[in-house]
């Protein structure tokens, strides 16, 4: 087998030993860790816990999308996490004949379905020391093609760069330079490894061109911080003595320590080169309030919009309940949407009630306000489930699906209501209003659902039960505003 082969192998056994390490408990005590504060320190865990760096640092992404964390805590959680992973690659300083024991070892554990991420954490473990061991064996064949197309050191960083970008792994950059020891001068393997460790920022934009916008901000920030960082490091390339692996570890852990006294500044940084759209109204026209006919249309043309925002909070709450993942700070962009809109619906309906004298105005004030405060309860239930999160609990199985269903079934009567104030169609308003009685009917059997799992001892229903309970109550009040602007647009 020969070199190429054998990287390929070793990409692999990273890919399994993380896959491996994907469950292993207590991953959740430490993610609630990053989220209280410190997030340098149980990005370090979790990345030693992992064995990717990359796979932590989608994390972060997804937990700074959510609004759980700023991004200088989402870029302190990827930074740490890194530099915990490169343990792994410390790991194939051991003799290569592991490999085979850790193969068989894992055989059968992969078989068995409850050990099965056991198994493939030891079948990692045997591909990373094969592999490795393979390229190692063959490293005169890479050597060859390097001694006739030899590259300054500035070259072997943009390789590492490339490299690293395109696999979206520092590890595998290191553990390459590492095998190519035998064949390049030690400045070369260091600076190898050293671009690997800022290529592998390339894994966010990746993720930001899927259309995942925070992750050009955090991409961005880490990128910079590593690259700045990494050219302060080039000296040591000609005076390291310790080798690939300690050089690949202590940068790392480098750039996470440094960050700490600049994430402020990235922040700012961040914030200048992603600006964020400001919300404006949109249908609100000063000249319309001379025609209160035409004023009052468009002020319930905002509302809608009011409205379709309230339903993709409670879209974005039922993607939250169902992922475990995110927080309320995923709803903060939808909610000061709700709050602008509803602010400049209640001043432009409250002058055109001066003007007209109407009672209809009082109306359009008293839907934009019921509006406003279903965001707030959407927010509650995402605050409800996040305080059970940080607990380090979850809801049974049943307990989530039958809370899925009915967020589901208040989301969906919620986007006929919507639907019905964009388009003035009073009996679909009239459909949803008679289906309150069964609504709260449905609600109560989930109620009862609930308490008798409660009785049987069931100890993850117990342990959630008041967050079960408080969820309930919160949609039923989400289902009764939603028929109350139901009713308030037949009134009119």
């Amino acid at each position: 087998m020969g070199f190429f082969p054998g990287l390929a192998l070793l990409l692999l056994g990273f890919h399994l030993l993380a896959e491996g390490l994907a469950g292993l408990k207590g991953r959740r005590h430490l993610l609630a860790q990053a989220l209280g504060g410190r997030a340098l320190g149980a990005g370090i865990l979790l990345g030693a816990l992992s064995g990717s760096g990359t796979g932590v640092s989608l994390l972060a992404l997804g937990l700074l999308e959510g609004g759980v964390v700023g991004l200088g805590g989402a870029a302190l959680l990827a930074l740490g996490a890194t530099a915990g992973a490169a343990f792994w690659v410390g790991l194939l300083l051991l003799p290569g004949g592991l490999g085979g024991v850790f193969l068989l070892l894992g055989l059968f554990p992969f078989l068995v379905p409850p050990l099965r991420r056991f198994g493939l954490f030891l079948l990692g473990l045997g591909l990373l020391f094969l592999g490795f061991s393979h390229m190692a064996q063959a490293v005169g064949e890479a050597g060859e093609v390097l001694k006739a197309f030899p590259l300054p050191l500035w070259g072997y960083y943009l390789s590492g760069f490339l490299l690293a970008f395109l696999l979206g792994s520092a590890n595998a950059v290191a553990a390459l330079a590492l095998a190519l020891g035998a064949a390049l001068a030690p400045e070369g393997v260091l600076a190898l490894t050293l671009g690997g460790g800022v290529g592998a920022t390339g894994a966010l934009f990746l993720a930001g061109l899927g259309g995942r916008k925070e992750a050009y901000r955090l991409g961005t920030v880490l990128l910079l911080h590593r690259l700045v960082l990494s050219l302060g490091l080039v000296p040591l390339l000609f005076l390291w003595p310790y080798g690939a692996v300690a050089f690949h570890g202590l940068s790392h852990l480098l750039y996470a320590l440094l960050f700490l006294p600049l994430g402020r500044r990235y922040e700012a940084l961040a914030e200048g080169l992603f600006p964020r759209p400001q919300v404006a109204p949109k249908y609100l026209s000063r000249e319309a309030l001379e025609t209160p006919t035409l004023a009052y249309a468009l002020a319930q043309r905002e509302i809608a919009r009011i409205a379709d925002a309230v339903r993709g909070m409670l879209l974005l709450a039922v993607r939250i309940l169902a992922q475990e993942e995110g927080g309320e700070g995923s709803l903060e962009e939808l909610e000061a949407k709700v709050d602008r809109l509803t602010r400049e619906v209640v001043l432009y309906t409250a002058e055109l009630s001066a003007r007209t004298g109407e009672e209809r105005a009082v109306r359009f004030l008293v839907m934009a306000s019921e509006l406003e405060h279903l965001g707030d309860l959407v927010r509650r239930v995402v605050r409800q489930v996040e305080k059970l999160w940080a607990q380090g609990l979850t809801f049974s199985p049943e307990g989530k699906e039958e809370l899925l269903e009915a967020a589901s079934r208040v989301l969906g009567r919620l986007e006929r209501m919507a639907a019905a104030l964009a388009t003035g169609e009073k009996a679909l308003a009239e459909e949803v209003a008679r289906g309150r009685e069964e609504m709260a009917l449905f609600l109560d059997r989930l109620r009862r659902a609930h308490l008798q799992r409660l009785e049987g001892a069931r100890p993850e229903t117990r342990a959630s039960t008041l967050a079960h309970l408080d969820l309930l109550i919160t949609l039923d009040e989400l289902d009764q505003g939603v028929v109350r602007l139901c009713e308030l647009l037949l009134s009119g």
